[in-house]
């Protein structure tokens, strides 16, 4: 009986053990919640990152198109530069100059050229497009040299945005790995709530869709029908998944606009407006120092993706940083 009472003490501890968390659940909350807002902070950075090294990769395949062709074309003029020469040669001898710009490389006969007075009108005519195609290849080179670099740059900023991210959203995990069930609820709860929903028949919450453009309208009737049902997700754009500046890309994007995937980028889009009082429902409000975007719902309210762990919502403005820019499409 001893023994069995003494086993009986054991797994009643280690069961209390294992229920009590390390941290209060207002604690674990805190916790949870700022690492995951720094996770979707680390996200838009990553969007940003990505958004102009794409516009990079476009503009170096641009200059590497027109270097290819720059130097198409200097060979082209080289080659007719060889058939004066050929024609030359035929008559017996040929032009010093014609030898030197047939020798040289472009460059070093570029370097030279300038101190030849003798050159025939159709000589003249071919270094003036030599000197001018070599200028224009040697500046393409250089900005595709500097761009290429600033796409490597851009790509490892996107690399440690993203394990920085991934870093803070296992910490939260392991936080809430240390509570229990209910608990974890508490801790996660309050983020798919919502502020008015969308029936079949239309529009039936508190945002007032009137008076604003039918554009704005479309975006928000757009972004309301994923309120509750769209969780948050990484880089996403879709009804599937959405980060914040995903979520007011796709949203435009159903009334034909096309806007950046990200909220720093979104500071630049349409219109200024100049504060909060002249703001109208879908207006882009964009927040958190940059990191953080969402379409103005009215009445202080933000209908945002707000952060990993939870759906789209319309919730308080004052749940995020200051305003940075608020715009109108």
């Amino acid at each position: 009986m001893t023994a069995a009472a003494a086993t009986l003490v054991a797994i009643s501890a280690q069961t209390a053990a294992q229920a009590a968390p390390a941290i209060s659940v207002k604690d674990a909350k805190s916790q949870v919640d700022a690492d995951r807002q720094d996770a979707a902070t680390k996200t838009e950075q990553w969007n940003q990152a990505h958004t102009q090294q794409m516009a990079l990769q476009s503009r170096v395949a641009i200059l590497q198109d027109e270097v290819a062709r720059q130097e198409a074309q200097i060979n082209t003029e080289l080659d007719q530069l060889g058939q004066i020469a050929s024609a030359q040669y035929a008559g017996g001898e040929i032009d010093p100059t014609l030898q030197l710009m047939l020798s040289s490389s472009p460059d070093a006969f570029l370097q030279k050229a300038a101190s030849q007075d003798e050159l025939t009108s159709n000589q003249a005519g071919l270094l003036q497009e030599l000197v001018a195609q070599e200028k224009t290849l040697q500046r393409e080179k250089a900005e595709a040299t500097t761009e290429l670099q600033q796409e490597q740059q851009l790509l490892g900023q996107m690399s440690q945005a993203k394990s920085e991210a991934l870093a803070k959203l296992k910490h939260a995990q392991s936080v809430l790995d240390g509570l229990t069930p209910a608990q974890q609820v508490a801790v996660n709860g309050g983020g798919g709530g919502g502020y008015g929903s969308v029936s079949s028949s239309g529009y039936t919450g508190n945002i007032d869709l009137t008076g604003i453009s039918s554009t704005a309208r479309t975006a928000m009737l757009a972004a309301m029908s994923r309120i509750g049902k769209t969780p948050y997700l990484w880089g996403g754009s879709t009804p599937a998944g959405m980060d914040c500046s995903g979520l007011v890309m796709w949203a435009y994007a159903q009334a034909g606009v096309s806007l950046p995937h990200s909220s720093y980028a979104d500071e630049n889009v349409g219109t200024y407006v100049p504060s909060l009082a002249d703001a109208q429902v879908g207006d882009i409000i964009v927040m958190e120092n940059g990191g953080h975007v969402g379409l103005y719902a009215g009445h202080g309210m933000l209908l945002n993706a707000p952060e990993y762990g939870y759906d789209v919502s319309v919730q308080p403005m004052s749940y995020f940083g200051g305003i940075v820019a608020i715009r109108r499409i």
